[in-house]
């Protein structure tokens, strides 16, 4: 690497006992991260810059298991005890600030570090970590659902394997729906607009409850009350004065694939029958069905005919529950499990005919 590509940074993490606090902060960072894909490709941007940072995070792990051989002792625990003393005594919300501006400067570097190779995940590495860190993203795993309630009271439901980040502006309060789905219940601030980013698409709130559901293929918007407005992302141009459409409660928006977006009426309780851990159908598509299911469960049903896709099924059944569903249509349809199953597969065939 050349010296003149090497990015501009603050003398704070360049110098020896800036990048041993980045060091300590990152590993800090990844204990609570558990898989998160995206925060660790960011911090392996910032070990990856310079040999230096490294073996600084090297000295931060060593120190930590050193921490943890000794932390049972009389001395330390008396020692413990005296900080957390002093830490209830401070002003909370100075060491937050002091806290997150160090952590900001550090995951610039990190950021500066992916720019080198390649710029828009470097500034997407970037958002993650700093949102991570920050307390402000929200995630489940397959077959999860979680509620938490947002710091200007909004209650925010998501549905499984789904992510979101919220960042709160002068004037906004911007959420991004990465993947899948999520049920917004907006406190009501006229100031300050609710504004939830998706699937290029931006879905604007003032006080209201609505589901949106995004995934690489179709982006969904369910009212359930008050009114949204859907339009086109900012950077498109003249995104804010060509509204893709305004909804009324029970009305949903919908854009699949390359299809023209549409406007219907929704069945609301059905759309959000996923928060009680329930999947309606109503005269389904069995290939849509199977894909529905798939969503809850590390079990995948595979129909290895093309055939059954276009049966049409009805029912309601728990979620992640994909023995009760396969059983279900085993009984009633001419469908039978298929002998060669993979572990994590259930592989559905035509039953063959019965011959007299």
């Amino acid at each position: 690497m050349n010296r003149k590509d090497t990015p501009t940074r603050d003398q704070a993490d360049t110098g020896p006992a800036g990048i041993d606090e980045a060091a300590a902060r990152w590993s800090e960072i990844l204990r609570d991260a558990g898989d998160d894909r995206r925060t660790r490709e960011a911090f392996e941007a910032w070990r990856d810059f310079a040999p230096e940072h490294a073996q600084a995070y090297a000295r931060a792990q060593s120190a930590h298991a050193l921490a943890r051989s000794v932390a049972d002792a009389p001395q330390m625990r008396a020692l413990r005890g005296e900080t957390l003393d002093r830490i209830a005594r401070r002003n909370r919300r100075r060491t937050w600030v002091r806290r997150f501006a160090i952590a900001a400067s550090l995951l610039v570097t990190a950021g500066a570090g992916t720019m080198l190779l390649r710029p828009d995940a470097a500034r997407q590495a970037y958002r993650d970590a700093r949102d991570t860190l920050a307390g402000n993203v929200y995630t489940t795993e397959i077959g999860q659902r979680s509620t938490v309630t947002l710091d200007d009271g909004s209650i925010l439901t998501l549905n499984t394997d789904s992510r979101v980040s919220v960042r709160y502006e002068p004037g906004l309060r911007s959420v991004t729906l990465e993947r899948g789905q999520a049920l917004f219940k907006v406190a009501k601030d006229r100031t300050r607009p609710f504004v939830v980013d998706a699937g290029g698409r931006q879905v604007t709130a003032l006080g209201t409850e609505f589901d949106v559901r995004v995934s690489e293929r179709m982006f969904e918007v369910t009212l359930l009350e008050g009114r949204v407005k859907v339009t086109r992302d900012r950077g498109e141009r003249d995104a804010a004065d060509s509204p893709l459409a305004e909804l009324r409660p029970g009305q949903q928006f919908v854009e699949v694939a390359k299809a023209r977006p549409q406007v219907r009426e929704a069945d609301v309780k059905r759309v959000v029958s996923w928060r009680r851990g329930q999947v309606v159908f109503e005269d389904e598509r069995l290939e849509d069905a199977v894909a529905e299911m798939n969503r809850y469960s590390r079990q995948q049903v595979v129909l290895s005919d093309a055939r059954l896709a276009s049966l049409r099924i009805s029912g309601a059944f728990n979620t992640g529950d994909t023995g009760t569903f396969v059983e279900a249509l085993v009984a009633y349809f001419p469908i039978e499990r298929a002998p060669e199953e993979r572990k994590g597969r259930i592989v559905l065939s035509p039953r063959p005919p019965i011959r007299g």
